[in-house]
């Protein structure tokens, strides 16, 4: 048997910590002398190290005494591979959670770029109804009607677009993009300097699109507010979407002018 203060320093933990784990009953001495020395055996060293290694992997003292008084009534092996798996299931029950705030936190900050403080009302409306959703690589992705009559291909794309509210590097570009449009918002947007932003947000989509012109154009009739009402994409407001038109209508145009001039 070794006294407290060599089991504290062979453990590397406190005496103060071994004489509260004998106040709550997780870990008696095997002997306390008349003077109050207190004595360990091996089992109660091998206790100590059963403590040491739940607190490691995320156990609570409570949870740690009720599984010692559970294996008594069980045994040990059989118990033990219990509260393994439970605490197994918690730890993924919080990842769960921490993964969906993380979502909902860069739900809101990609709001604030791409609106301000605008869409933060709505924004909470729309977190609320995604809570049942699945959060699947840290998202929830977008559920596409059966009615737009979509192809495998065009399905394809859809699903591996940039979402408002991932780490997606691509949608940094995009909310660059499009807060430097919403600044040029006062400007024409047949101006030179709004048509430079018109040609790199055009060329942007159209490559996450895979070049598909048609899909790409039948996704911004899709996410386009019609007669005022709210935005389907947080931030992009229907004036904000009609000034985009604009400028992309114009872009076009004046490429398909200058392809023709070429002819």
């Amino acid at each position: 048997m070794i006294l407290i203060g060599e089991l504290a320093k062979k453990t590397n933990i406190s005496k103060r910590t071994l004489h509260y784990y004998e106040q709550i009953e997780l870990l008696q001495p095997t002997l306390i002398t008349e003077n109050g020395y207190r004595y360990y055996d091996e089992s109660a060293i091998l206790r100590l190290q059963k403590i040491l290694l739940l607190k490691s992997i995320g156990y609570t003292l409570e949870q740690i005494k009720e599984l010692f008084q559970n294996q008594e009534n069980k045994g040990e092996h059989e118990n033990w591979v219990a509260s393994l798996n439970e605490q197994i299931e918690l730890i993924e029950q919080k990842k769960e959670e921490l993964s969906r705030k993380q979502y909902y936190l860069r739900s809101t900050l990609h709001t604030l770029k791409l609106g301000g403080m605008s869409d933060l009302e709505s924004l909470l409306q729309i977190i609320s109804q995604m809570e049942d959703r699945k959060l699947s690589e840290g998202i929830i992705r977008p559920e596409f009607s059966d009615d737009l009559q979509l192809t495998s291909r065009e399905m394809d794309i859809l699903n591996h677009l940039p979402i408002l509210g991932s780490n997606d590097p691509r949608m940094e570009e995009l909310l660059t993009i499009f807060q430097r449009v919403r600044s040029l918002m006062p400007s024409s947007p047949y101006s030179a300097e709004v048509q430079v932003i018109a040609k790199q947000l055009y060329e942007t989509a159209l490559k996450l699109f895979d070049h598909d012109e048609k899909l790409l154009d039948k996704y911004w009739e899709l996410i386009n507010p019609r007669d005022a009402s709210e935005p389907v994409v947080m931030g992009m407001d229907e004036e904000f979407m009609s000034y985009v038109d604009e400028m992309i209508r114009f872009f076009l145009k004046q490429r398909e002018d200058i392809a023709n001039e070429g002819d």
